[in-house]
């Protein structure tokens, strides 16, 4: 799919932005009244974070080496994008504002160890994937800037080398051997986080294989372990919970709820919740 046409220059109409920086660190909070869309090319030493507060409507995001994913649901979703990489994102019928904190970060001006571990164990890009203590971090650093508590340097500083290790440790799991228990673990938790993020998309096995650097066999053998069911199985369920908590919590036409859980057709969609839930999406919303 192509970007959609919107002006990449405007970027939106801020309705608060705050930022604040230290020595390695800059941290910022944004908001966003309109549809909007992005091009971002990371300074060649720094790593962005960003902790995303809100849904849209309909959008896609793209970084550098990573698969697409048009999620709608970015509450609680968080974004790296290493040294030297780029993105670009359309976003249309932002929630919340669009609410977005980000942290730039250069390992190196940090701390001089933390840089050189960061050398020897290069961050990946990742989009839209969870991790509670990367989380909680971030939601301090939001806090503290929009509700103007005030952050002193030694803060600031340990907010920014807890968060550039935290990265790195998740990066060194990555990048563990296959054999390794820990390394098929983080390979798994990858493609949790990437079915999640791509719930309205068609994924494949080829694409799943080449996110983790698996073959076909052995990411199906290691998926099955580690979830008990195959790709398709897991990713189908995620669907259905998906779309029983749209039929719940919203508004939402039954046809919509289909496209929104990557049916192409009502029909089809209604047919497989059945067969799943033994109930109608019509039935569920009633109750």
């Amino acid at each position: 799919m192509l970007l959609k046409p919107l002006d990449p220059a405007s970027g939106g109409r801020l309705e608060h932005c705050f930022a604040a920086s230290w020595s390695g660190l800059v941290a910022k909070t944004s908001r966003r009244l309109t549809d909007y869309s992005i091009s971002y090319a990371s300074h060649p030493s720094e790593t962005y974070l960003a902790l995303h507060h809100f849904t849209r409507r309909d959008g896609e995001t793209r970084i550098d080496g990573v698969p697409r994913s048009a999620l709608c649901d970015l509450r609680g979703k968080l974004t790296q994008i290493p040294a030297g990489c780029g993105a670009e994102a359309w976003t249309i019928g932002p929630s919340n504002a669009g609410h977005v904190t980000m942290m730039f970060f250069d390992p190196g001006k940090l701390a001089p160890d933390l840089g050189r571990l960061h050398a020897t164990s290069p961050v990946r890009p990742r989009l839209f994937f969870e991790d509670i203590d990367l989380i909680a971090a971030m939601t301090r650093l939001d806090r503290v800037l929009t509700d103007g508590e005030g952050l002193d340097d030694l803060q600031a500083e340990s907010i920014g080398l807890f968060i550039a290790a935290r990265v790195l440790e998740l990066s060194r799991l990555d990048a563990s051997p296959e054999k390794n228990a820990f390394g098929t673990r983080s390979r798994m938790a990858v493609l949790d986080d990437y079915l999640r993020a791509n719930i309205g998309t068609p994924v494949s096995i080829e694409d799943l294989a080449q996110l983790v650097g698996l073959s076909r066999f052995h990411l199906i053998r290691s998926f099955r372990d580690a979830f008990g069911a195959t790709p398709y199985q897991y990713f189908l369920r995620l669907r259905m919970n998906e779309a029983k908590r749209l039929l719940t919590s919203t508004t939402m036409p039954v046809a919509q709820v289909a496209k929104q859980v990557g049916f192409s057709n009502s029909t089809q969609f209604v047919k497989m919740f059945r067969a799943m839930e033994g109930v109608t999406p019509g039935s569920v919303r009633q109750r």
